[in-house]
């Protein structure tokens, strides 16, 4: 019979003799047979003997190993009866290991919560095998997380082997009968101790304390024998719960985080820690072969444990702390060590997405931290008060505090954004589009350091990816009323009423009539260029010499007549020459630093093959006549704003007269490319209203200079301090690691695609879930990527490099990175191209020598690929 149906029989009993029953607890023998208890007032008067035929009829062939019969008044005197259970779900080893072949369907992290868990987070380091640094890495986080003003204890539940009150310097504090051992029994007899009489302080000036052990003496060592963890989840009164509600509740301080030292190995106690009590689970331990089967072991049943939590119950979120590593960048040593361990990590974490759990993808690197062997570390008695030893292990107190509400956070919760949020939401617009097409430009570009280089008049070239903000440059220099610009070629939507500005069919003609006249594209640049400054409305109408200033006299309108003026012009005998003399006139006409703005070179000259070889021919003589008379200009300043990948592959004389004399848009500052978003975000007036709700003073912007803290301050209003969804980590972090290429670069484009995303599914989302903490939940960042990755992709593919359309196929049937080169064979320069524009990465080898390939994230959605070890 099972559980359901024993109980059953009994109630059936019970009833067919008029007996009420106040409490019956069915529970499983751990070797064999059943533990019953039945609680009934019907009891009264009856001897046991008379008891049992009444509730046990029908299963006298039942096994019973613990019986008891009571009355309420007995019960009372009884002590602990068995609970009530099935025992499937005990956090206890055997069961935990057992459940870990069986992952569930529905696994959910806190992680995976848009609102807070409740403090004290819970956490437990655990290692495996002795040896690898785990009471030591505790205790230096707990250090870090009080400097930090929280509020921090640790727990020495290391019983077989306490120490940590020693780490702190604070063993000789501990006295006779003080400690974690004597409160589990007190708890176990039924009664309440003072726990605050068992807690050490650190620390003097932050709020750091300890919970030993206890003083390991001989009747420590005999009190010891009394611990039964196994018993405690048999019985309704459970010590080792009622001391973390204690520890939770009942000191004279709130604790933000409480920090668990387990035993080594597989013992009694550290089971419940880790599959009942724990928020997170730091699994500390060196990548040894010898590790590999047990650590997999406990990481898959710690993926199917269901943690304590008074309203759900979750999956304790993993992090993985590697320790100790030698301390060598050597690349043999990195891919052993740390490749090594990304990948035992990214196998063991497969079991989620394997069994399809849905928004479970993993950044292995963002979970797993190494630590360096030193010397000063593994030899000294106490944790180290210097900060450079700190630094070993904040990314671990970071973990932690991503579960902690900041600062920041505590600052918005006075806003009411519930009552604002549907009308900022309804005017926020992020234009993930291009410069030509963005509204309130002025007030949304962005100036940094770089932008502003690309900007001065004696840089001509400026470069960049497409989507890095190029011809964000040549707007907000078209647009300047109060410096002098001229222009000469521009995108389509920017044309306006630069009628000379000539399209694809145009350039189409140019060509034929240079061909047939045996010119080259530096003539006719020299030509156009001067007809462009003649023509312009903030140019100069000074004329050629005789023979050109002829062909003027009917002054061109419109494109077809600037095409044909131009061409007779390219008739004139030395027209070369009388441009380049026409060009010095208008020189020395207009104002100092007038600037001659050339772009829409990519799309300029058409899509067909053609038509890129006429652009390339024609690119390469307008940089040609730029290093031959650009510096003769006193006046005039050429200013080329050009897609790098063209720039690669142009071939011309003097190319190296433009290094130096170059800017390449790069974002390598999170404050600057955060900026983007955030200008944007401000042209909504209820989000500008909330902003100078919070705080008028700090919020002050000068010019285009906004302090760092400002920034992040904004940010963090927007969408948030902390990711969620998956795991953990600051939203500023996730965004600038994910929209990052293969070679470390990121455009700004895709952020604002993003957001724009974001936003859409935040609208979608509010009115079902609502969330009043910030404009745009962080989930939505994590929740819209795969849909920019594709956009990004795209763009990438159909409009910059056409030729990588059958490496993506390939790497779709493929599905997973990183990965080998010769599992795709035939594409070596596909290869090598996708790495030069960052679709690929090195992960494993040399430039050289490639091991192996990693696809960033930016890409690797959009390809539909998953990531199997990846870091």
């Amino acid at each position: 019979m099972n559980h359901s149906e024993i109980k059953e029989r009994i109630q059936q009993n019970m009833a067919k003799a008029n007996l009420e029953v106040e409490e019956l607890r069915v529970q499983p023998d751990p070797f064999t047979g059943w533990r019953i208890a039945v609680v009934s007032s019907g009891f009264t008067g009856k001897s046991q003997t008379e008891r049992y035929p009444i509730a046990l009829a029908g299963l006298e062939e039942l096994t019973i190993q613990w019986l008891d019969l009571l009355t309420p008044d007995e019960q009372e005197w009884a002590g602990n009866l068995p609970l009530d259970s099935t025992l499937e779900d005990l956090p206890l080893w055997p069961e935990a290991l057992a459940r870990g072949s069986n992952i569930p369907q529905q696994v959910v992290f806190p992680s995976d919560l848009d609102e807070d868990l409740e403090l004290p987070i819970i956490t437990t380091f655990y290692s495996l095998r002795g040896g690898v640094g785990r009471s030591t890495a505790l205790a230096y986080t707990g250090k870090i997380l009080a400097s930090r003003g929280r509020t921090v204890l640790c727990v020495d539940m290391d019983l077989e082997a306490p120490g940590l009150a020693a780490l702190f310097g604070k063993e000789t504090e501990i006295r006779n009968g003080q400690g974690l051992l004597s409160l589990l029994l007190a708890l176990d007899q039924g009664e309440h101790p003072d726990i605050r009489n068992h807690i050490l302080r650190v620390s003097e000036t932050d709020e750091l304390y300890c919970l030993p052990a206890g003083l390991p003496d001989a009747n420590y060592a005999r009190l010891l024998n009394f611990i039964d963890p196994e018993a405690w989840y048999r019985e309704e009164r459970n010590p080792l719960q009622d001391l973390m509600e204690m520890l939770s509740n009942e000191l004279t301080f709130k604790p933000d985080v409480i920090l668990l030292d387990a035993r080594t190995g597989i013992t009694p106690l550290n089971g419940p820690l880790l599959f009942d009590l724990s928020d997170m689970a730091i699994i500390v331990f060196f990548p040894h072969p010898q590790t590999l089967t047990g650590t997999k072991a406990l990481v898959q049943a710690l993926l199917a444990a269901r943690t304590k939590r008074l309203e759900q119950r979750f999956t304790p979120e993993l992090r993985f702390l590697v320790s100790p590593i030698p301390a060598s960048k050597a690349p043999e040593v990195v891919e052993r060590y740390q490749h090594r361990t990304v990948e035992w990590i990214g196998n063991w974490l497969s079991g989620l997405t394997d069994k399809g759990v849905p928004g479970k993808q993993f950044l292995e690197s963002d979970i797993t931290h190494f630590i360096p062997y030193k010397e000063v570390i593994a030899t000294s008695d106490q944790i180290l008060s210097d900060r450079e030893t700190w630094q070993n292990f904040e990314p671990v107190a970071e973990w932690l505090e991503l579960f902690l509400p900041t600062k920041s956070e505590q600052r918005l919760q006075a806003i009411s954004l519930p009552n604002n949020k549907a009308q900022v939401l309804s005017e926020l617009e992020f234009s993930a589009g291009t410069a030509e097409y963005q509204e309130n430009f002025g007030e949304t570009f962005v100036e940094t350091e770089l932008v502003n280089k690309a900007l001065q008049p004696k840089i001509p070239l400026v470069l960049g990816r497409k989507g890095t903000g190029k011809t964000a440059i040549f707007r907000r220099i078209m647009e300047d009323a109060q410096k002098p610009s001229v222009v000469v070629l521009s995108p389509s939507p920017l044309k306006k009423e630069s009628f000379w500005v000539i399209s694809p069919d145009g350039f189409k003609a140019i060509d034929q009539a240079l061909t047939n006249k045996d010119l080259s594209w530096r003539e006719f640049w020299t030509i156009y260029t001067c007809l462009a400054c003649y023509l312009s409305p903030e140019g100069q109408r000074t004329l050629p010499e005789e023979p050109l200033a002829k062909i003027l006299e009917e002054k061109p309108d419109t494109e077809l007549k600037v095409v044909r003026c131009i061409e007779k012009l390219l008739e004139v005998p030395q027209s070369g020459l009388l441009a380049k003399d026409w060009l010095s006139r208008l020189d020395q006409a207009v104002e100092p630093n007038t600037i001659m703005l050339f772009d829409g070179l990519d799309t300029g000259f058409g899509n067909t093959k053609t038509d890129r070889e006429r652009s390339t021919q024609a690119i390469e003589g307008l940089l040609s006549l730029i290093t031959d008379i650009g510096d003769n200009l006193q006046n005039l300043k050429f200013k080329l704003l050009l897609r790098e990948d063209i720039w690669r592959k142009l071939r011309f004389e003097n190319k190296s007269h433009f290094f130096g004399r170059s800017v390449k848009l790069t974002w390598t500052e999170q404050v600057d490319f955060f900026k983007v978003v955030i200008k944007q975000a401000l042209g909504s007036a209820s989000f500008k209203q909330i902003v100078n709700s919070i705080s008028v003073n700090d919020l002050v912007v000068i010019g285009d200079y906004w302090r760092e803290s400002i920034v992040l301050e904004l940010w963090n209003l927007l969408v948030g301090e902390r990711m969620k969804g998956g795991k953990s980590t600051f939203t500023r972090n996730w965004v600038w690691r994910r929209l990052a290429d293969g070679s470390d670069n990121r455009s700004p484009r895709a952020l604002l695609q993003l957001f724009t995303a974001a936003t859409a599914w935040e609208k979608r989302e509010q009115p079902k879930n609502p969330y009043g903490k910030t404009i745009i939940r962080p989930r939505a960042l994590s929740s819209s990527l795969e849909e920019v990755s594709k956009e990004v992709l795209d763009a990438l593919v159909k409009e910059e490099f056409p030729e990588l359309d059958e490496l993506i196929q390939q790497l779709q049937k493929l599905g997973r990175s990183p990965f080998q080169p010769n599992e795709l064979s035939g594409l070596d320069e596909e290869l090598s191209l996708a790495q030069e524009v960052g679709l690929l990465t090195v992960y494993e080898g040399t430039e050289d020598n490639v091991q192996r390939y990693r696809v960033p994230d930016l890409y690797r959605l959009g390809i539909g690929m998953t990531r199997k070890g990846q870091a």
